[in-house]
């Protein structure tokens, strides 16, 4: 079977039979062999992030905290949960610096409409929505600027069933990787879909996508019918307004109000249209890539 492979990365060695390789899985020789010449190449980097110079991509022990995806340049925000199966961090974003600068932007409108709700001396709760989101973007920013502090992993990738099929991993003719989005692609190990996809920010898994499916279309809701319901604010204050001597603080607060609801309503319809493209990204296609 070749020379022993303790410590290698997952990946097709050379297994003694010239002209065909099997495949090592972190731990032990599995039953797949392939044509040397039939063996698709590694994915390749996303924009930006240049050639490879650290660990491999895989699931990796920190030291401190759960196993995490490694992808080969950063670590993720997917880990193993508490019960032992992939998941991930409920405030997880891709882009820290994006999130931070939501947060910040959220914050100062529910300052500016708590402000004007207090110049209007009237109880006004229009700020507190979008102070609930400046909270979560907060927390999203903070949590995923710390696993990005987290030192590179040292070792080998840990490897379970649970996390297999890996990307690369081929287990019949016409493996590798299938476009299901614009910008996305899905490993197919020629006889099934794994849970990892390709896109620009690199080889993420989607264990999670079922619940991260369901949450979006929530949040998304959310957003529209919390965006309806300040425009109702906004048009019932812009109407005591305009009969009260104080009519230029209320009917401010009013278009206040109202222009924040536009805004979540765009926002939340918007997310719903993206919608489809998030179910093909997160969740599992049922049926084989096309010839």
């Amino acid at each position: 079977m070749g020379r022993s492979r303790m410590g290698a990365a997952p990946g097709w060695y050379d297994a003694g039979t010239p002209g065909r390789l099997r495949w090592w899985d972190g731990t032990q020789w599995s039953e797949h062999e392939r044509d040397a010449a039939a063996v698709a190449p590694a994915p390749t980097p996303a924009s930006g992030q240049g050639a490879q110079t650290g660990p491999v991509m895989g699931w990796y022990q920190p030291a401190s905290g759960p196993v995490r995806w490694w992808d080969g340049q950063k670590w993720t925000g997917m880990r193993f949960r508490k019960d032992g199966r992939p998941g991930v961090d409920w405030a997880n974003s891709e882009q820290p610096g994006a999130a931070w600068a939501f947060a910040i932007i959220f914050l100062g409108l529910a300052v500016f409409q708590f402000v004007l709700g207090t110049l209007a001396q009237s109880v006004n709760f229009s700020g507190a929505g979008t102070m609930l989101l400046a909270i979560l973007w907060l927390s999203i920013a903070i949590t995923s600027s710390a696993v990005r502090r987290i030192p590179a992993p040292t070792g080998a990738p840990l490897v379970t069933d649970i996390v297999r099929p890996l990307p690369g991993e081929q287990e019949g003719p016409g493996a590798g990787w299938y476009q299901v989005a614009s910008t996305t692609s899905r490993w197919w190990t020629g006889a099934r879909w794994s849970q990892y996809v390709q896109s620009r920010f690199g080889v993420r898994p989607t264990f999670h996508g079922p619940r991260s499916y369901r949450v979006y279309v929530w949040l998304s809701w959310g957003m529209v019918v919390f965006g309806v319901l300040l425009l109702i604010v906004g048009i019932v204050l812009m109407s005591l307004g305009a009969g009260a001597s104080d009519y230029g603080l209320t009917t401010v607060v009013g278009v206040v109000a109202l222009l924040g609801g536009i805004l979540f309503g765009v926002l939340g319809g918007v997310l719903l249209a993206f919608s489809p493209m998030q179910r093909r990204m997160l969740l599992v296609p049922a049926a084989p890539p096309a010839a």
